[in-house]
């Protein structure tokens, strides 16, 4: 490590190598007893015991996920791959890798990759300085024994270029979602020359310390996605026409490659399992999975479009990844390519039985090292169980209204692990701390404040723990929230939390058993719209539906969209009911994350929703309402369901203060908005302040 560093540099050691977690954070036992600078890396003292392990202990639960995998004269240290998945806030400006970027890629690498994958398009490998932190970032990546592997042709292929003109570009379906550019025939010589300059930009960046390549032929990689699809593809010359033809301009990017750095640079190629649209079947995968054999190294599989390449609740079913039958097909197929499926794998148990039963050679994941900064470590222990759960709310996609910010829902951490040792101090000792509420963001403060050595009791007014999560039991597609629920409750468990049901705490029970600080979450109350006939007995608020839907007539109408309301009108069409939902606003529900409005909409399907409309009145039988054109209708309901909103609980926190000597308000009760991500940011903020 002397050498590494004095080749590197003390400070950017660190911050390449990642030792800037909050492990030190848990207990103080190590508080001076090793170089402060490094305090940040010791164990942390949550989750003590998982089902398959002991925190600290090394397990073989999974001892097939876990094992390496040797491809020609390559060793992968295990199964595990990380796919391009830096979130873009990272990196600013700059045109070198900025420390957050250092510390994210290398903390990748840390947390149990055998590969990690960097798109680097916007560095200036003409600049020096520059290649001296791309060597710095590699360098690091190797310390924790893990390939760097170099996102090498999605956003450095030719531009206004297609395989062939497909002019007009399609409207519909999946292809409408391709990078089409002017959709111009690439000319011969230019698929030669650019296949040229890949192999001399792969050498490039081999010289700089990356191992591997990752060619983007999925689906909306123009080039190399629509080359092999017959819909696109429409060429009469050598690349067009048969399937051998189509992965010609694939096979020539790749012998350039291996020609330029050796036969032991390994590609990595990703591609859709299938096409809609008059797009390759499956069979055609696995006639070109053979076409591949000799050429391309590791076979990403993705789904065969937008949503089952992002999986969500709402597209996908628990312990079912779409894209796993991808990876049998290819290899009971006996195409010697080595497969890897990727979107929605997070389960250690899960990802386990599928490399030991033969289904797939490698697991490829994004999310899963996202939202668990320990995840390769509690493979490693066997701790499954203690894994966070990915709610699949794919915010680490970027926003669709600021698109550079990259958020995790269940990771506060995120954007700023490279800096929090310097955020957050070790406490000094043990306080007694109460919080108020067994919400997500309750729930997330108690465990922070018990993983920091504090003694901690939590008081729930109603019988059971979850907040909002509560409604997760009813919806099926709502799982991932359930399994994050189902975490949390666990957790308390494992953290010796002292949790009191049925107790309404008050501000002067706090007081009275005198502790050091209290933190508030009580949450937010639904708000009731100032509608006619409102309080009718066919009316009903949106928090109440959920598991008494039996209650409700055949035809519903929520009154209320956003995100919470068309949830609401799926779960109520799911179980039987005929359902419309009526917003005032101009679109069903406002989304964030960038995959949401595809994944969503397309979900909507099993119930009507009418945009623009005022609701005037309710009465038994019928809600009247006016439309975008001002005329009022009416339409059928036996039963109405409202959303208006949610009022945070202000008033109610507030009573709590002074009933410590720390009083902190969190989640929803704070203000109302963030969900899942605001309730668990705000929770882990406060608590690491105690």
């Amino acid at each position: 490590m002397n050498l590494v560093r004095s080749l590197m540099g003390r400070r950017q050691f660190l911050i390449a190598a990642g030792v800037t977690s909050t492990s030190a954070l848990a207990l103080n036992k190590l508080a001076g007893a090793v170089d402060p600078v490094f305090q940040a890396g010791v164990a942390r003292a949550s989750e003590r015991t998982g089902t398959g392990g002991i925190e600290g202990t090394f397990s073989n639960r999974y001892s097939h996920l876990l094992s390496p995998i040797k491809i020609g004269n390559v060793i992968l240290k295990n199964r595990m791959m990380a796919t391009r998945s830096l979130p873009s806030h990272m990196q600013g400006p700059e045109n070198y890798p900025t420390d957050p970027v250092m510390s994210h890629v290398a903390g990748v690498a840390r947390n149990g990759a055998a590969v990690v994958t960097l798109s680097p398009e916007k560095f200036n490998l003409d600049d020096t300085s520059v290649q001296n932190y791309i060597a710095q970032l590699t360098d690091a990546i190797h310390f924790y024994g893990a390939k760097a592997n170099v996102a090498l042709t999605q956003f450095q292929e030719p531009r206004g270029y297609s395989i062939s003109d497909i002019s007009p570009a399609p409207t519909s379906g999946q292809m409408k979602y391709f990078m089409f550019g002017q959709s111009k025939e690439m000319p011969v010589d230019m698929i030669k020359k650019m296949n040229e300059d890949f192999g001399k930009l792969a050498k490039r960046y081999q010289d700089l310390g990356f191992d591997m390549a990752c060619i983007y032929m999925s689906y909306r990689s123009s080039i190399f996605a629509t080359t092999l699809s017959p819909a696109l593809n429409k060429r009469k010359d050598q690349y067009g026409g048969s399937n051998e033809n189509r992965v010609r301009i694939i096979v020539e990017l790749c012998e350039a490659i291996k020609k330029a750095c050796g036969r032991d640079f390994l590609i990595d190629a990703q591609v859709s399992g299938e096409e809609e649209a008059g797009g390759y079947t499956l069979e055609d995968l696995i006639d070109y999975a053979k076409l591949f054999e000799g050429y391309i190294d590791i076979l990403q599989l993705r789904g065969n479009d937008l949503p089952s390449s992002h999986p969500m609740g709402h597209n996908s079913k628990k312990g079912k990844p779409i894209t796993l039958r991808y990876a049998e097909a290819v290899k009971k197929s006996g195409a010697k390519v080595v497969v890897a499926p990727v979107g929605g794998y997070q389960d250690l148990d899960l990802n386990e039985e599928f490399i030991s039963s033969g289904k797939t050679d490698m697991i490829a994941m994004a999310r899963a090292f996202i939202c668990d900064p320990e995840y390769g470590e509690k493979a490693y222990e066997g701790r499954g169980d203690d894994v966070v759960p990915c709610i699949l709310c794919n915010k680490c996609h970027g926003n669709i209204h600021t698109p550079n910010l990259d958020v995790c829902s269940v990771n506060p951490e995120l954007g700023f692990a490279h800096k929090i040792d310097r955020m957050i101090k070790v406490p000094a000792t043990s306080r007694k701390v109460a919080v108020i509420g067994g919400g997500p963001a309750g729930m997330k403060a108690a465990i922070v404040a018990a993983e920091r050595g504090h003694k901690v009791t939590l008081y729930e007014k109603s019988d059971t723990l979850g907040g909002q999560l509560r409604h997760t039991e009813y919806a099926s597609f709502q799982w991932p929230l359930k399994d994050y629920r189902d975490y949390l409750i666990r957790q308390m468990k494992k953290n010796g939390i002292d949790v009191q049901l049925k107790t309404a705490a008050t501000p002067e029970m706090i007081k009275a058993k005198k502790y050091d600080a209290v933190l508030v979450a009580v949450g937010a109350e639904p708000i009731i719209p100032n509608i006619p006939g409102v309080n009718g007995k066919n009316v009903h608020n949106v928090v109440d539906v959920y598991g008494n839907d039996k209650a409700l007539g055949k035809n519903i109408v929520v009154i209320g969209g956003d995100q919470i309301g068309a949830e609401t009108g799926m779960y109520l069409a799911e179980n039987g009911h005929t359902v419309t939902v009526l917003t005032g606003s101009k679109e069903l529900m406002k989304v964030e994350g960038s995959h949401q409005e595809i994944d969503l909409y397309l979900d909507m399907k099993s119930f009507s929703f009418i945009t623009e409309a005022t609701t005037m009145s309710i009465s038994e039988g019928k809600v009247i309402y006016v439309d975008a054109k001002g005329n009022e209708k009416s339409i059928q309901a036996d039963s109405v369901v409202i959303y208006g909103g949610f009022k945070p609980r202000q008033d109610e926190a507030l009573k709590f203060s002074g009933s410590a000597d720390r009083f902190f308000t969190i989640g929803d009760c704070q203000e109302v908005g963030g969900m899942v991500r605001a309730c668990t940011r705000s929770a882990f903020a406060a608590a690491s302040q105690i």
